[in-house]
C-alpha cells in the first residue's frame, strides 16, 4: 500500500471529487517500481517553463536538449515553486515542505541540523550521493558524499558532475570486457546514486547565452546588454524599454537558455555512457523562473507573485516505467517533488511532510487515461506560493488564482528601486485560462471566487502538520552570503 500523507488526504478535501466518468484502464501500479535505482535531480536557476519548447514555445529552437529529455517521460505542465526565489524553492524540492515548514524563507538562509531531505533519506537507503551546485551553497546542506559549489561556473560544473561519474562508467566497462556468463553481472554493480546538479542557467545578467544574443538580434543598437549594471537601470532609473528593446531582452534569455541547454545535453550524454539508462530516475526542474519585463516593468523574479515567475517546468524520465510523450495539465508544487521520488523508490516519507505524490497521476499516465493531446486534466489541483516571513501569498486551484497581501505590504525585493516600484494588491484575482499573462485582475468583479480560494488557502493551512524548522529564529547571515546575495540584487534582511 502508498504511504499516505497530509498532502494526499487533502487532495480529496480541497478538490471536487471527479464527476462519474465512463470506466478507465486499470492503472499500473508504480509505487516502489523504481526500487533501487538511480536518481539524477537536474534543476536550474530562473527558467520559464513557457521558454522551452517541451511546454509550447515556439519563438526560436532554444532547448532541444531539454525537449529530448521530457519527451523521454512525463511532464507536468502547470508546476509552480513556493517562491520567486532560489533557496526557498530548492530547500522545498529537497524536504516536500512549504519554505514556513523548512524554515529557508529567504536566500542567504540554512536548512536545519537534521532535517530529513532527500540526500539524508537515500544515504540511509544505502546510495552514494553527490550534488554539484552553482547557487545555494551555503545553505548547510547535509547528507551528501560528495559536495562542489561552481560559484556560477555552469561549464566548471559539468567538468566536476562528469569527473565524479568516471569511475562508475569505468567500472561498468571493465565488468563488460570480464568473461560473460559466470556471473550475474547486477552482483558487481556500484549501489545506486543520487546527483544532483543545479546550474545557474538563465540567472541575470544572462551572462551564460555568451555571444548568442548578439547572433539572435543582431541589428539591435540600444542600452541592454548581459551586464548587472545595465539591467538593474532599468528598474531603478527607471528606464522605459521600447519594442526593441523587449525583442532583444528576450534573445538575452533565450541566448542564456541555449547555453544551459547545451551543458545539459552534454551532462545527458555522460549519463547515458553509464549504460544504466533502464535503472535512471531524472528529474528535471527550475527554481523559479523570471519576470522580464511583464509586470510593473520588473525585469528579475525575486519580487514577483506571478505566473512568469512561480511557472516551473517540471518532468519525471523513467525508461521502461514511465511512458514517453505524456503530459500531464493542472497545477502541482515544487513540495510535490521528494514524495513522488520516495513512492516511486519505494521508500517511506517522512513524517511530517506538505507536498503529495503525484504516482496517481503518473499511473493514469502509463494506463493512457489522457485525451488526444496527451493532456489529462483530471488530476488537477492546488498551489500555494508564500513570500518570506510577510502575509503575502498566492493560491491556484485549477485555472483559478488568487494573490493575498491582507497587510498591504510594499514588501522590499530590490535595491535601489523606487518606493512602491512593484506593487501587490490586497487581493487580485486571475484567470489563468483566459489570461495566462495574468494582466486582468478579475477581483472587483469576482469577489466570491477570491473568498473562495482564500477559504482553501486556509483549510490547506490549518491541515499542515508543524515542523520544528518552523519555529526556529532566523540566524545571522554570514558576511561572505550576505555580500554574495547583495551583488546578486536581492535585498537581504535578517530577522
Amino acid at each position: 500500500m502508498r504511504p499516505t500523507t497530509p498532502g494526499l488526504v487533502l487532495a480529496c478535501t480541497l478538490l471536487a471529487c471527479a464527476p462519474e466518468s465512463p470506466p478507465e484502464p486499470e492503472p499500473t501500479p508504480l509505487s516502489g517500481g523504481a526500487r533501487g535505482w538511480n536518481v539524477v535531480l537536474i534543476s536550474v536557476d530562473t527558467l520559464r517553463a513557457d521558454r522551452l519548447g517541451a511546454w509550447g514555445y515556439q519563438d526560436r529552437p532554444n532547448s532541444p536538449a531539454i525537449d529530448e529529455l521530457a519527451s523521454g517521460g512525463v511532464l507536468f505542465g502547470d508546476a509552480v515553486a513556493p517562491r520567486s526565489l532560489t533557496w526557498p524553492s530548492l530547500a522545498t524540492v529537497l524536504t516536500g515542505l512549504y519554505p514556513s515548514g523548512h524554515g529557508v524563507i529567504d536566500n542567504g538562509r540554512s536548512l536545519a541540523d537534521g532535517q530529513p531531505a532527500l540526500p539524508l533519506l537515500l544515504r540511509e537507503a544505502g546510495y552514494s550521493t553527490a550534488a554539484f551546485l552553482s547557487n545555494m551553497c551555503r545553505a548547510n546542506h547535509q547528507g551528501w558524499d560528495h559536495f562542489a559549489c561552481a560559484g556560477g561556473v555552469d561549464r566548471r560544473l559539468n567538468r566536476e558532475a562528469l569527473a565524479y561519474l568516471a569511475p562508475r562508467r569505468e567500472a561498468g566497462e571493465a565488468g563488460e570486457a570480464g568473461e560473460a556468463g559466470e556471473k550475474d553481472p547486477a552482483a558487481d554493480r556500484e549501489p545506486p546514486f543520487l546527483m544532483w546538479v543545479h546550474y545557474f542557467g538563465p540567472h541575470p545578467p544572462y551572462y551564460n547565452g555568451g555571444d548568442r544574443a548578439r547572433a539572435l538580434d543582431p541589428d539591435y543598437a540600444g542600452l541592454l546588454a548581459p551586464r548587472k549594471g545595465v539591467l538593474d537601470r532599468v528598474m531603478t532609473e527607471p528606464i522605459e524599454l521600447d519594442d526593441a528593446d523587449l525583442r532583444h531582452l528576450d534573445a538575452l534569455y533565450d541566448a542564456a537558455v541555449m547555453g544551459t541547454d547545451g551543458l545539459i545535453g552534454e551532462l545527458l550524454r555522460g549519463l547515458s555512457e553509464l549504460g544504466e539508462n533502464d535503472r535512471t530516475l531524472v528529474v528535471f526542474l527550475a527554481d523559479h523562473g523570471e519576470d522580464l519585463y511583464q509586470h510593473h516593468q520588473y525585469l528579475y523574479h525575486a519580487c514577483s507573485v506571478y505566473q512568469s515567475s512561480l511557472h516551473v517546468p517540471l518532468a519525471f524520465v523513467a525508461p521502461g516505467l514511465l511512458p514517453a510523450g505524456a503530459a500531464i495539465a493542472g497545477p502541482v508544487e515544487l513540495s510535490d517533488v521528494l514524495p513522488t521520488v520516495l513512492d516511486l523508490l519505494g521508500l517511506p516519507p517522512p513524517a511530517c511532510i506538505h507536498g503529495r505524490s503525484l504516482v496517481p497521476a503518473l499511473e493514469r499516465a502509463v494506463a493512457g487515461s489522457v485525451d488526444e493531446l496527451g493532456v489529462d486534466d483530471h488530476f488537477a489541483g492546488h498551489a500555494m506560493s508564500e513570500y518570506g516571513d510577510s502575509l503575502v501569498s498566492t493560491f491556484q486551484e485549477g485555472s483559478w488564482k488568487v494573490v493575498s497581501n491582507p497587510d498591504r505590504e510594499a514588501v522590499p525585493c530590490m535595491q535601489g528601486v523606487p518606493a512602491g516600484f512593484y506593487p501587490i494588491g490586497e487581493t487580485e484575482l486571475y484567470d489563468l485560462a483566459s489570461d495566462p499573462g495574468e494582466q486582468a485582475d478579475l477581483s472587483s468583479r469576482h469577489p466570491e471566487e477570491a473568498a473562495r480560494l482564500r477559504e482553501r488557502q486556509a483549510l490547506l493551512r490549518a491541515s499542515l502538520c508543524p515542523t520544528p524548522a518552523a519555529a526556529r529564529e532566523p540566524e545571522a547571515l554570514p558576511d561572505d552570503v550576505r555580500r554574495q546575495l547583495e551583488e546578486l540584487g536581492y535585498v537581504v534582511r535578517d530577522g
